[in-house]
């Protein structure tokens, strides 16, 4: 269901930067680490999460997955 979502998700936002996120994704900013975005798909054990950041792949927007885990990757995200 999360990978069904998210991936239309990503697309309206990159193209209207203000839109929200779907609210079940579980989709926001990182504290601390400006430009990295985080989201929850499982708070049971073990939980799941991940953090990512926009990039530009010939001048087409992308991501780039910076940590999929446990709320341990927060430590670094």
């Amino acid at each position: 269901m999360v990978l069904e979502e998210f991936a239309p998700a990503l697309e309206r936002r990159a193209e209207d930067p203000g839109r929200a996120w779907p609210s079940r994704l579980r989709v926001k900013g990182v504290r601390g680490a400006p430009g990295v975005w985080e989201m929850t798909w499982s708070f049971a054990d073990p939980d799941g999460r991940a953090t990512w950041e926009w990039i530009k792949i010939d001048s087409e927007t992308a991501i780039r997955w910076r940590r999929i885990g446990t709320h341990a990757i927060f430590a670094e995200p």
